[in-house]
């Protein structure tokens, strides 16, 4: 009787277990919607240029700290923008990660669009300039419902990548 009444316990845990992994059925987005998620750190250009230290001031440092050249660590923060079909979805300047501020500025943006044909514009300034872009792209493309887009940086090739 005890085995029994053990089985019948573990037939209706399973029983729940199986109903509550199909049940609510869950959905990343709604119908008739995609995701694009912006998603990448990059670092940007250096605040200051870099001077070439003369023999004299090499000689006055330890010999542990002798560089030929000094160079800000501080960094510029990087400017992303988005858009689709000319209407603006995100716009941020991120701030360099860090103490000293010289690490990588981190994005990850998740956005629902309407599913349909899209004109994608992804632009990053990160020189500090207040205008324009020092890398962008532009592409058309086709987002059936429920798909996630995903748009990186390649720090390697130096352009976004739209996948």
């Amino acid at each position: 009787m005890k085995l029994l009444a053990e089985f019948a316990m573990y037939a209706v845990f399973a029983l729940a277990v199986g109903v509550l992994s199909v049940w609510p059925p869950y959905e990343l987005v709604d119908e008739e919607r995609a995701i694009v998620s912006l998603v990448f750190a990059h670092a940007g250009q250096r605040i200051g240029e870099c001077r070439v230290l003369t023999q004299d001031e090499l000689n006055k440092l330890p010999p542990n700290m002798r560089k030929p050249a000094d160079c800000p660590r501080e960094r510029h923060p990087v400017r992303v923008e988005f858009r689709s079909g000319g209407r603006e979805l995100y716009d941020e300047t991120l701030a360099p990660s860090g103490i000293w501020a010289d690490g990588k500025s981190s994005v990850y943006k998740r956005i629902e669009v309407q599913s349909g044909t899209h004109e994608l514009f992804v632009g990053m300034n990160d020189s500090g300039g207040q205008t324009g872009f020092d890398y962008e792209k532009s592409t058309t493309l086709d987002l059936s419902p429920g798909r996630n887009l995903v748009i990186r940086f390649d720090d390697q090739t130096q352009q976004f990548l739209i996948r």
